[in-house]
């Protein structure tokens, strides 16, 4: 059964300087480096991987004034089920980026939180660093 679940990051950058980046369906090869070249045809992102697999989701909904998108994996990975949505939201300090996804392998053993959440979080703190030093969404 597919979970919920969530990883953030908070960020002293202001929100439409982090939605810069987070709002560009190809943005993720710049702070993600498991990604390394990303196509966006009409509403089909594919997404290469430093390993050469292949990923490919469907952009679904987007509003930029609420700075939010969500997006589904449709091919590539071994899931019955994944759905995502970044938003930036305001912060005294800055922004809070967060990442929600629902997930659910073809193993119903496998615990999608297990092994997405941490890598997620990882790319997360590592654009927070780029974000922060002026590297992206300048």
């Amino acid at each position: 059964m597919a979970e919920p679940f969530f990883v953030s990051v908070d960020v002293s950058v202001p929100p439409d300087r982090a939605w810069s980046v987070i709002g560009d369906p190809c943005g993720i090869t710049s702070w993600y480096p498991t990604y390394v070249s990303c196509e966006v045809d009409g509403d089909r992102r594919t997404l290469r991987r430093a390993d050469g697999a292949k990923l490919i989701e469907r952009l679904l909904n987007r509003d930029d004034d609420r700075r939010t998108y969500s997006y589904m994996v449709v091919a590539g990975l071994p899931l019955r089920y994944h759905h995502a949505r970044f938003s930036v939201d305001p912060t005294p300090d800055g922004c809070r980026i967060v990442w929600e996804t629902t997930a659910e392998h073809h193993d119903p053993l496998v615990n999608m939180q297990e092994r997405l959440a941490g890598r997620q979080r990882e790319a997360l703190e590592g654009l927070k660093r780029l974000l922060e030093a002026g590297e992206l969404g300048g």
